[in-house]
């Protein structure tokens, strides 16, 4: 833990959720209100933690949790319960200062669950291919909302394509910012869709290129072209399946939330036709096998969002056309950045912290 360039000794010990919430209280109860306000609040929960304790949860809310075995699933949920209590504290610090209905909300996920390997937290991307780390829709295709006074589309479910660099043009030309004053950026501004415009900004979305595991990825309109995966393939599966226990949504934990109390007009209707749009449902479809390892494989997405079904042999002709837009990025591409341990970066040196070592002789 840091803050700004000095180590955070004060922290150790503490609960990062808990630490997080007092912070964004601190800066939102110190605001000036005849300024704009821009909070980037990057919740650590529900993320892995150390390799030897990767799911961590306070004790009184574990206790919480008895009934949900095994163990490692319960202690999730105890993340996953802090990092619900935290954005109901958010809210409330936003209205308690008297800015929440001046204010967008954003919340997304960054990536897909890692369901296996190093960092998984038993969460789990299925139906979807693949996890965290790899080209798969259960890596790359992930959920999130917008709640703003100012949207004219209330409780809307979109399917669009929506890259994370979109958010920048969109948001600023939200606030009344004009995008030329941006200059020459990837984003694409979405807020005129988000309010009701039938037209979708974006068609294509580069999902990588990697000189490292050596393979690439990207996406035109409803067709997404694999070629080579990463780590060697171990993770193109689909994993994470539900064990289908769950058979009941508790909406009214939703409905009395403190989320829910701040702002709430919801209906027990809204939430779960919501939650009904924003289902992914795979159809019942003869599988064709994808081995990116030996050949590139090709999916129509909005038919086949599970990728079981690869049409790269009867496509060959159009799949051409992916490695050629490929190899226009690759022509404009920076070079990756990344570069050999350095031995001065070793945390021994500073106090046992990791460290702005370049900065120090």
């Amino acid at each position: 833990m840091r803050r700004n360039l000095s180590s955070d000794w004060s922290s150790v010990g503490r609960y990062a959720t808990h630490l997080f919430d007092e912070e964004f209280q601190s800066i939102i109860k110190s605001h000036d209100v005849s300024q704009p306000l821009f909070l980037y609040l990057a919740h650590l929960a529900v993320h892995a933690g150390n390799y030897e304790t990767p799911l961590q949860a306070t004790v009184s809310t574990i206790d919480r949790f008895k009934h949900i075995l095994p163990l490692e699933k319960r202690l999730y949920a105890g993340m996953l319960w802090e990092l619900d209590q935290s954005v109901g504290r958010l809210m409330k610090s936003l209205k308690d200062k008297g800015i929440l209905d001046n204010t967008i909300i954003v919340f997304l996920s960054d990536n897909g669950a890692a369901t296996q390997g190093l960092h998984k937290n038993t969460g789990s991307n299925w139906p979807l291919k693949g996890e965290k780390a790899t080209p798969w829709e259960g890596a790359l295709r992930t959920v999130s909302f917008v709640w703003s006074r100012s949207l004219k589309q209330r409780r809307k479910v979109l399917n669009n394509m929506m890259h994370i660099s979109d958010w920048l043009p969109t948001l600023y030309t939200a606030a009344g910012g004009e995008i030329e004053n941006l200059g020459a950026i990837d984003g694409l501004n979405q807020w005129d869709y988000l309010n009701g415009s039938p037209c979708q900004p974006r068609r294509e979305i580069l999902h990588n290129i990697d000189s490292i595991f050596g393979y690439s990825a990207i996406r035109i309109g409803k067709y997404k072209y694999v070629n080579g995966s990463s780590l060697l393939g171990f993770l193109d599966t689909w994993s994470g399946e539900p064990d289908g226990t769950r058979t009941f949504y508790n909406t009214s934990l939703v409905l009395d939330s403190q989320v829910n109390t701040l702002i709430g007009d919801l209906t027990e209707d809204d939430i779960l036709t919501s939650r009904k749009k924003a289902t992914v449902k795979c159809p019942d479809t003869s599988t064709v096998v994808c081995r990116p390892l030996r050949e590139p494989c090709l999916f129509d997405l909005e038919a086949d969002p599970c990728e079981r079904r690869n049409l790269y042999q009867k496509r060959r002709q159009f799949s051409k056309e992916f490695e050629k837009r490929i190899a226009e990025f690759r022509g404009v591409a920076s070079p990756p950045l990344n570069k050999p341990e350095e031995p001065e970066a070793d945390p021994a040196r500073f106090n046992g912290t990791w460290t702005n070592w370049r900065d120090y002789p």
